[in-house]
């Protein structure tokens, strides 16, 4: 039979790693480099606006749903350096914003008061059961065992959240969330009852896991910022980029790079150009808001000041077993 905490222990001791830089090039090892057309901005320029959740259907857990679902929604983006709308400015546009998504554009004259907009709606929260009869068996000792009838609950809750661009209301990005708790509890009684407050509490926690597992969001919104300057040294090459600690950027966190330029059309594009990880030195290679990145000497000749960095959010930690146990659907 299939243990989960078993798997999860498992899991949880999987050791991965390779050699890292650890040591910051000093000053004196600064290089020149070119200077990008398009320079690249910091992603905490752009404010969000998270606008209250939306449910049309009437359920018993629909308020819980609706705080737990925004609540981690603004958690994820505060997470990526993003400012956040005041929520009483957020509640009082709702209405607004709402009706400039049927028309296309949001009519709002003076200072923008953010550059994306993330809508959602609550499109399911289904609860089923299932019964099952008490049964004895036999273990290998020849011990007859009872296992006694109980009940078993789902919860699956879903949800979509619209990230539009302010104020045209162009689509950036349609994010699905989904998942689902289970629970069981031994009972004579196949109909299989549950009180409102337990399935509110299944519910609740399946829409903090729908949102905790979905990575749609965080790659979307993800920190970015220039590149600032270039040195090289004995332990490498290295590059620094205009976000830090303000932004969570942590060691060995792993960084792409790309150069923005304009079509012919008049479009803004975006090149990779490769990926690198931050210096694994906290003190010296990290700091509020700037932090060195290590890049191999090919990405080195092509890379320029002002392009973009864009933090790779990691997905499933190592050492978070029920990440991963829920990426298998298990």
């Amino acid at each position: 039979m299939f243990n989960k905490k078993l798997t999860a222990v498992a899991l949880s001791m999987v050791l991965t790693g390779c050699m890292t830089v650890a040591e910051l090039c000093p000053p004196d090892t600064k290089i020149e480099m070119e200077t990008a057309g398009i320079p690249a901005k910091t992603s905490d320029e752009r404010t969000v606006i998270v606008l209250p959740v939306d449910m049309e259907f009437e359920d018993v857990a629909k308020s819980r749903l609706q705080a737990v679902l925004r609540n981690d929604l603004e958690s994820v983006i505060a997470g990526t350096g993003a400012k956040l709308v005041d929520r009483k400015l957020a509640n009082k546009l709702k209405g607004e914003i709402k009706l400039a998504e049927q028309s296309g554009r949001y009519n709002k004259s003076g200072v923008p008061i953010a550059d994306i907009a993330v809508i959602t709606e609550v499109t399911a929260s289904k609860l089923s059961s299932s019964f099952s009869e008490a049964y004895t068996y036999k273990n290998d000792d020849g011990e007859t065992k009872f296992v006694p009838a109980k009940c078993r609950f789902e919860t699956e809750v879903n949800a979509v959240a619209k990230v539009v661009t302010l104020p045209d209301m162009s689509l950036v990005k349609r994010i699905e969330f989904s998942a689902s708790k289970y629970n069981s509890t031994e009972t004579s009684n196949s109909r299989c009852p549950i009180s409102n407050p337990q399935y509110t509490g299944m519910a609740s926690e399946a829409a903090e896991d729908a949102v905790a597992y979905n990575f749609e969001l965080q790659k979307l919104l993800a920190p970015s910022a220039p590149v600032m300057e270039m040195r090289q040294c004995e332990a490498g090459t290295m590059v620094k980029i205009a976000m830090g600690s303000k932004q969570k950027i942590a060691p060995k966190l792993d960084v792409v790079f790309s150069q923005i330029f304009k079509s012919d059309e008049g479009d803004i594009e975006t090149y990779t150009l490769g990926e690198g990880y931050v210096v694994n030195n906290e003190m010296d290679a990290v700091k509020q808001n700037f932090s060195w990145v290590v890049i191999e000497e090919e990405l080195s000749l092509k890379i320029r000041k002002g392009d973009l960095a864009k933090v790779v959010p990691e997905e499933c930690p190592i050492l978070n077993p029920m990440c991963h146990l829920n990426q298998l659907g298990l």
